[in-house]
């Protein structure tokens, strides 16, 4: 049998393309992926975020969390000032189906793309200032878009040696305070967080705070550093830290 080499030679080039084609699609749906409801998902690719856009989207959000983000309600927190990396990872939480799930908020994300909820965190993040305080927030570096449920490291997220180190001359040394201390190294001797991560506490709704301590003692809400903490607290602990946070200034 003889082999036409002109004919071998189109042969392996159509193969080899052909894979290349293969193996381009599959590379392509790691980064651009459908995500079974009609939206696509770019996260590995850092988004460009829009603040007019977030504050368009924002429109949905004032009936409960007021208009900035500064809430009238007692049970819905106040986003204004509050941490961009902290805002993102809890919106993806509910939408995605992370440790946060919640009648009202999993519904109105679950249509969102990931750029409307990095839009929506830079604006509630844009105002400069944690809520409450006359100081601007230092919010660091901001994680682009972070990934829902992640735990984190404490010991390589967190200044905790500088924070406890100084709290003693820093804060009232009165029975909120006393058990505040030993939320010092997250969230800051001033409820500030010490990492983007973890969200400002000060001046935040006292009824909104202890709503989540409480979930995190009793597992409906999951963190594998805040449960611990909490589950030792009793609910005079909780109602004390509340208000002592709500007061900040």
């Amino acid at each position: 049998m003889i082999v036409d080499t002109h004919d071998v030679v189109i042969y392996c080039s159509r193969l080899i393309f052909g894979m290349s084609f293969v193996v381009f699609l599959f590379f392509a749906s790691l980064v651009y992926a459908d995500t079974g409801d009609g939206r696509t998902s770019s996260a590995a690719v850092p988004l460009a975020a829009d603040t007019e856009n977030g504050e368009a989207k924002s429109k949905a959000c004032i009936a409960c969390h007021g208009p900035e983000g500064i809430s009238a309600q007692d049970n819905y927190p106040h986003l204004h000032g509050q941490r961009k990396t902290y805002l993102l990872r809890q919106m993806r939480n509910f939408r995605d189906g992370g440790d946060r799930k919640d009648p009202i908020m999993t519904p109105m994300l679950k249509n969102m793309s990931d750029q409307d909820l990095v839009d929506l965190a830079e604006y509630y993040s844009s105002f400069g200032k944690v809520l409450g305080s006359v100081e601007s927030a230092e919010n660091g570096n901001e994680d682009p878009m972070p990934s829902p449920a992640t735990a984190t490291s404490a010991a390589s997220a967190v200044p905790a040696a500088a924070a406890v180190s100084e709290q003693g001359a820093a804060v009232e040394q009165s029975s909120a305070a006393q058990k505040a201390a030993a939320c010092a190294a997250c969230h800051g001797i001033d409820g500030r967080g010490t990492s983007p991560q973890f969200p400002n506490l000060t001046g935040q709704k006292a009824e909104y705070i202890a709503k989540q301590l409480k979930a995190f003692r009793d597992g409906s809400r999951q963190d594998p550093m805040m449960a611990p903490l909490a589950q030792s607290l009793s609910d005079g602990d909780i109602a004390e830290l509340a208000d002592y946070y709500a007061a900040m200034q």
